[in-house]
């Protein structure tokens, strides 16, 4: 059953700079990588000025997390500057910490705008396709590629509405982001994507993950995740992408690299 995503942005305050999380149940049994991507985001952001919005992530996924257990966010204020402001999250349960966090947030400035990343051509209108609802609780579209191409391409969107705080979609976001990263590193394995049950193939993993933020975006409308695969060394792939608005806009750039064990 996918995941009940209606309480994600329910932080509960714990001490200076310190919130707790709770998460959903993934059908796979940890704690989907997307959410504390997503709760660490919303930690930082609750201890940034309004007008200074994020722009970019870096993080590293520690260890699994246990889904029936609450996940305890600890910010720390690296600087607030003029123009910038830089957060360290980490993540911590039990077992000690699950997930590590840099961010950045810039005050709006004037200036230049330009776009180089192209969008697909020959794709499906999202309004006119019947999606489904994957474990982590999103609604998802795959547009069908040749077998062995070392890509995936999605629509998705947040299932529910976020209101009108951009922060929140921002973050909203980094929650999808984390949906079809590993199908473009298994798609160029010699293997293949599963036809079926991905966890009979495959153990996998995210092991780090980064985005930029270009533009503002509403993560409950349909955006298009464009990943492409990079290659397979041993057991680790990395893969980058692009976010896409559907009238085209490039609204966030995505690369991670995850972990890729052939079972069997």
């Amino acid at each position: 059953m996918p995941a009940d995503a209606t309480r994600i942005f329910e932080l509960e305050p714990h001490g200076p700079d310190v919130w707790v999380g709770e998460s959903p149940t993934y059908p796979w049994g940890r704690i989907y990588g997307g959410l504390v991507i997503a709760q660490a985001l919303w930690a930082a952001t609750q201890t940034v000025v309004d007008d200074h919005r994020l722009h970019s992530m870096h993080s590293y996924f520690i260890l699994g997390g246990d889904p029936s257990e609450p996940v305890r966010y600890e910010v720390d204020r690296i600087r607030n500057g003029k123009s910038f402001t830089t957060r360290r999250v980490v993540a911590r349960q039990s077992n000690g910490a699950i997930f590590n966090l840099s961010c950045s947030f810039q005050r709006h400035e004037a200036g230049a705008e330009t776009q180089t990343a192209e969008f697909p051509i020959g794709l499906a209108d999202p309004n006119n396709v019947v999606p489904y609802v994957e474990g982590s609780g999103v609604e998802r579209y795959d547009h069908p590629l040749d077998p062995g191409t070392p890509r995936s391409l999605v629509w998705t969107r947040y299932p529910l509405g976020l209101g009108d705080d951009p922060r929140k979609h921002l973050c909203a976001l980094a929650y999808l982001s984390d949906t079809n990263a590993m199908d473009a590193v298994a798609s160029g394995h010699p293997r293949g994507m599963p036809a079926e049950n991905w966890d009979d193939v495959y153990m996998s993993a995210s092991l780090d993950h980064a985005m930029w933020f270009h533009r503002p975006v509403r993560a409950d409308d349909w955006l298009l995740i464009d990943m492409a695969g990079h290659g397979i060394l041993r057991t680790r792939g990395l893969t980058t992408g692009h976010v896409f608005g559907v009238d085209g806009t490039h609204i966030a750039t995505i690369a991670q690299e995850g972990l890729i064990r052939e079972i069997g």
